[in-house]
């Protein structure tokens, strides 16, 4: 096995800022779940006497680094850090520490270490941390194996890792395709545990609603542990009260909406996202932009660009998070508004730097020296990001781009014409990557009810032929979720949707948006006119479904709305929970802070989804905030890939 020092995995998961820096800003205080995995992972690795070595999941190395830095696994005896893979594992350390999911690959991984040093006689002592909890299969799998006695084996409930103050993510990327094609629940349990543990730091929560079969399984797992809990630990059940914070859940079930992720992203983190693809907060940059940025031409306070040395072509990963307060600023706009803003910025730092000229007294040089690190580090943030915007800009203005667009927008607006199946069909003989094919032909599907089954068979025909046999397991996948059908009957529920919440806004301002449907330039998300459905009162008005206003606690929830909701998948449900004495909670703050709705995403959710949620704080006047929850991000690209059959490379493994 090839294995990584730890300063190796160390340089690819460590943030260029303090971990976690740029949490804790608000009133619920998301920081404090960080410090409760911070300290329950160094529990963990103190149990564990004397010098070891870190073996991790791949997958977790990331999601990880964002709990605690390398410098403090270092503190608590971690020397050397390896990835969980196939092959052997050779080390110096007498202690061995696993730290993986779940996974039956990595059990025989771990089966296979141990037997090998048996065999070679190397004595280990071995420790095997479950996240976010152990199964009975994998420890079956460790008992066939005959190694289930050599490893001492816990739980590492890292569930609900911070990625913001207003967003929350298990991380757990496979969750999509295990939960809808594999019918595998685990996800669900995960997730359950994940929210009774928020209810236990804040309170319960008073109100919890949802849409899809999957939310309502989410919703009474949760009911049933909170009875559990009050059989098996009475005094915590008692002591746990009504959340002051929180009113209310609101569960949404990606299959309710397949649509919105299929959709191109058109904000700026959405674009980033499309384009280069974020890994929990990290996106890889060319190294020169993540070294230190040189002071405009002729400032004279520092050496030139090229002076940290990095190898042209070299890639180097950034955190993209609330700790750069230029991102902050773009992440949730609309790409169309980017540049201008970037201008803006750029010729307020350096006006900013000029002031060294009018700086002639002692004071003034002082002042102007103590600005000059807070100068520094915004025109490397202003580097960064206008590089990214330039790319971006260039991958956006070309012809493919901009007719994949026309055909996306045409097609969730119910514009029918015989040009977008024509374009897919060109894309198929252009032999563009299967990934973008399907992505575009499941929103057609999703959108009109199914193809026509003549339709349905040319481009199964096409596909097959053009892109491998192989893929017939794909197009089942994709019948399967109902992504990809023959049209059955001719009623299609979609525009019905379309139209009662008017999820198409004619007239959307990118530059003062009043809409949330400025995140797709005209197309309102479904899962946020859902979450928007049960914030805000009143009924159906122009660009949105309802009026502004506190709503929820003791509001209406769902009504009024029944009849579009009859028409998605899944069922609707509305929950309230009490305390002991049966009184449901008060809905008013003593503190005057705004009342918190979380929003959890089972299935996943795109960033865009989390800009158009973000709006829609904006619109509730500083008394509703929102902290969305998600078991995984994902995008068009990610969601079609995770359903592509994937066929062994026999070369390689030959």
């Amino acid at each position: 096995m090839s294995t990584s020092t730890a300063a190796a995995v160390a340089a690819a998961s460590a943030p260029a800022q303090p971990t976690g820096a740029h949490l804790g800003h608000t009133s619920l205080n998301i920081d404090s779940l960080r410090d409760l995995a911070r300290k329950e992972l160094i529990n963990l690795l103190d149990s564990v006497q004397g010098k070891k070595a870190l073996v991790l999941d791949p997958g977790l190395s990331v999601p990880l680094g964002l709990i605690a830095e390398f410098a403090l696994l270092q503190d608590h005896g971690v020397e050397k850090i390896y990835h969980l893979q196939s092959g052997p594992l050779d080390t110096d350390f007498k202690n061995i520490v696993y730290i993986c999911r779940p996974q039956i690959n990595y059990m025989g991984y771990i089966a296979d270490h141990i037997q090998a040093h048996t065999r070679d006689q190397r004595p280990y002592t071995y420790s095997l941390f479950f996240v976010p909890r152990r199964t009975a299969l994998c420890e079956k799998v460790l008992e066939d194996r005959g190694v289930f006695g050599s490893i001492t084996k816990r739980e590492y409930h890292l569930d609900l890792i911070p990625l913001e103050d207003d967003l929350l993510s298990l991380e757990w990327d496979s969750t999509f395709k295990e939960l809808y094609l594999d019918q595998d629940t685990t996800s669900i349990y995960y997730a359950a545990k994940a929210l009774m543990r928020l209810q236990g730091i804040y309170g319960w929560f008073p109100r919890i609603l949802g849409k899809g079969d999957y939310s309502k399984a989410l919703c009474d797992m949760m009911l049933r542990m909170r009875r559990e809990m009050a059989v098996d630990d009475l005094e915590a059940s008692q002591t746990t009260q009504m959340s002051q914070s929180i009113d209310s859940l609101i569960i949404i079930d990606r299959s309710v909406d397949m649509v919105t992720p299929l959709c191109t992203q058109l904000t700026y983190e959405g674009l980033i996202d499309e384009i280069f693809h974020i890994n929990h907060t990290f996106v890889e940059v060319d190294a020169s932009l993540a070294a230190p940025a040189p002071p405009p031409a002729g400032s004279g306070a520092g050496p030139s660009a090229n002076a940290s040395g990095s190898a042209p072509g070299k890639k180097k990963k950034v955190p993209l998070n609330g700790g750069d307060k230029l991102f902050g600023e773009l992440r949730d706009l609309n790409f169309a508004v980017v540049g201008g803003l970037l201008n803006k910025v750029a010729k307020r730092i350096n006006a900013d730097y000029e002031e060294r000229h009018n700086a002639k007294t002692v004071p003034q040089i002082r002042q102007f020296i103590g600005k000059m690190g807070t100068l520094a580090a915004e025109h490397q943030s202003l580097r960064l990001h206008t590089s990214l915007a330039e790319q971006i800009m260039d991958y956006t203005m070309t012809d493919d781009f901009n007719k994949i667009l026309e055909v996306q927008q045409n097609v969730v607006a119910g514009i029918a014409t015989n040009k977008e199946p024509e374009y897919i069909e060109d894309m198929i003989n252009k032999q563009v990557p299967l990934v973008q094919v399907l992505r575009l032909l499941c929103l057609y599907s999703l959108v009109n009810n199914g193809l026509k089954p003549k339709q349905f068979e040319f481009f199964k025909k096409e596909i097959l032929e053009t892109y491998g046999f192989e893929h017939i397991q794909t197009l089942e996948n994709l019948r399967r979720l109902g992504m990809l059908t023959k049209q059955v009957v001719t009623k299609n529920p979609y525009s019905l949707v379309r139209r009662s919440l008017s999820l198409i806004v004619d007239e959307v301002n990118e530059h003062a948006p009043n809409d949330i449907s400025y995140v797709y330039s005209g197309y309102a998300p479904l899962s946020v006119r859902l979450v928007q459905c049960v914030v805000q009162r009143g009924k159906n008005q122009p660009g949105g479904p309802g009026g502004r206003g506190p709503g929820l606690v003791g509001g209406n929830g769902w009504r009024g709305f029944e009849d579009v909701l009859r028409m998605l998948p899944g069922r609707t449900f509305d929950e309230k929970q009490r305390v002991d004495d049966g009184q449901p909670v008060s809905s008013k703050r003593s503190n005057g802070q705004p009342r918190i709705s979380l929003v959890f995403f089972l299935g996943g959710c795109t960033f865009t989804e989390v800009s158009a949620i973000r709006f829609l704080a904006t619109q509730e006047g500083g008394q509703r905030d929102f902290v969305i929850c998600t078991t995984q991000i994902l995008n068009g690209n990610t969601l079609i890939d995770s359903l592509v059959q994937k066929v062994p490379d026999l070369h390689t493994s030959a």
